[in-house]
């Protein structure tokens, strides 16, 4: 049966961080001098090979990514105003001290004064207005970031004000993601950023040894301003969309660190790897067409409610995942403090009660439904087909070439998307993109949802999680979404690196990487 949950959770669920290096000890004659990041050194230059499932289309910061591995391939020369922590916090970077006014309508933010790009050209902050204009003007699949940002002042060389159009709880964050990824202006409007960088960060592009679409190659620079949180001289990002050659790659140690696929895993343990295992995505239905504008049944709550339990979660989790995840029935992540474990197992596999609230609905006879034949989800669709033929729900299949997938999501033409989605810390990442983020492409409203959403963009502390959840819990109540489980991504890296895992991110940081002492 459907279950309803009676309380809220009041405690995070707490992840289990990953071990850090402990700092190099002994006496003066005999201990090795350690860098910041924790590595021992040895005078030696150190070089980082890691493999990559994605490239970078664009180093226009307007264009940049920060979902995914993304970040490996601009960080190392791109600085942010701020930077993330592997707890989930932001800290200080290239801004060094930062302030709300009273409603949290203004952000008021002090930087550093001794940061050069590496066109001779100052960090300022005329930098940092010029760079968020940009990111305004731009069209990148992340502008949706900084939608809340109105403006930027100047206040002093190195202080700015953001002015925001309304509180926007994520922003400091993505002050440490793309948004606030700083350029030279003086490269902004020049075509060639695309394929040359133009930053601050600790390393550069070497231009004759990188090959887009293949690898690129970070040159450290010796004038840096923080060089102790950078571990390595030289760093190789190479692109590997390929399973098995990721898997080939790591084992014969042509790469130090990378993605596998849970069947992989024990061959991976086999080959002397270290496993890191990460919730990060969750797995399931979309359920876009909320108030039934291409297919009337879907703005039924029953006909949603039916479609969420005709799924036996538990099975697909151990099928496809070999139980490597948690079943689940929200779009939460443990990792958010919006997330509440009673909703977890809110809908239970129940094919009587799904037929009977199809039939309760009206819809006993089901209806047709288009969906996307799409080969990034293609092994969940002989699940979605059976468990609507139980509901006598037809599909109508359309193919779609894998490269146009990302884009025909978009489109409004799919009222229903199979869906892996990541599942960010940070809450108002995590629901928004069910209340105005891009993927709310029937534009479908509800004032109950809007109340919490606005609370939540309102306040902070106990007031702001409550009001997070209340949200969460709706969600789940109406069945926007028909969640299977949160799945675990495995990351792989090999005997000579440690590594940070970043909970909710597919790919750690490159700062997180260390040699192993």
């Amino acid at each position: 049966m459907i279950k309803k949950s009676t309380s809220r959770v009041k405690t995070l669920a707490a992840l289990a961080a990953v071990t850090g290096l402990a700092a190099a000890c002994g006496n003066g004659d005999t201990a090795e001098e350690t860098n910041g990041n924790g590595a021992a050194d040895t005078g030696e230059p150190t070089e980082l090979t890691l493999a990559t499932v994605v490239d970078i289309s664009s180093y226009d910061p307007a264009e940049l990514r920060f979902e995914g591995e993304w970040p490996q391939l601009w960080m190392p020369v791109y600085d942010t105003l701020l930077k993330w922590e592997t707890d989930g916090s932001v800290s200080e970077n290239l801004a060094t001290s930062w302030e709300y006014n009273e409603d949290n309508t203004v952000l008021s933010i002090e930087l550093r004064d001794d940061v050069t790009f590496i066109d001779g050209e100052p960090f300022n902050a005329e930098a940092v207005q010029a760079n968020i204009e940009h990111f305004l003007d731009g069209t990148g699949v992340n502008r949706f970031r900084a939608n809340a940002i109105e403006s930027v002042e100047v206040t002093g060389d190195y202080s700015v004000d953001i002015i925001l159009n309304e509180p926007d709880p994520t922003l400091l964050n993505d002050l440490g993601s793309s948004v606030g990824a700083m350029a030279s202006p003086a490269a902004l409007d020049d075509p060639s950023i695309d394929l040359e960088p133009v930053g601050s960060g600790p390393y550069t592009l070497n231009s004759e040894e990188t090959v887009r679409g293949d690898q690129y190659v970070f040159e450290r620079k010796e004038d840096y301003w923080d060089p102790e949180s950078w571990a390595y001289d030289r760093i190789v990002i190479r692109v590997m969309s390929d399973l098995q050659a990721r898997m080939n790659a790591l084992s014969s140690g042509q790469v130090q660190g990378g993605r596998i696929d849970i069947p992989l895993i024990e061959q991976a343990e086999g080959a002397e790897l270290t496993v890191h295992p990460n919730r990060v995505d969750w797995f399931g239905l979309a359920i876009l067409d909320r108030e039934g504008e291409v297919v009337p049944a879907l703005a039924e709550l029953e006909v949603r409610q039916a479609i969420n339990i005709a799924f036996d979660r538990a099975g697909m989790l151990e099928s496809i995942e070999q139980g490597q995840g948690v079943v689940s029935s929200q779009i939460i992540g443990q990792s958010s403090p919006a997330y509440d474990e009673s909703l977890d197992e809110y809908y239970e596999y129940d094919l009587d009660q799904a037929q009977a609230l199809m039939e309760e609905a009206g819809y006993a006879d089901g209806f047709t439904v288009p969906m996307m034949d799409y080969d990034r989800y293609s092994p969940y669709q002989p699940y979605v087909e059976q468990a609507f033929a139980e509901l006598n729900i037809e599909i109508d299949w359309v193919p779609v070439p894998t490269d146009d997938g990302p884009e025909e999501q978009l489109t409004g033409d799919y009222p229903i998307l199979i869906m892996g989605q990541q599942a960010p810390e940070s809450a108002w990442d995590g629901l928004n993109f069910a209340y105005e983020d891009s993927f709310n492409v029937f534009e479908v409203y509800d004032d109950e949802l809007t109340e919490y959403m606005e609370a939540a963009r309102a306040t902070d502390g106990d007031e702001q999680v409550e009001a997070f959840r209340a949200a969460n819990e709706w969600l789940v109540e109406n069945a926007w979404f028909s969640v299977w489980y949160h799945r675990d991504l495995v990351y792989a890296t090999a005997d000579d690196v440690e590594v940070d895992i970043q909970p909710g991110h597919a790919g750690p940081q490159i700062r997180n990487y260390r040699p192993a002492e």
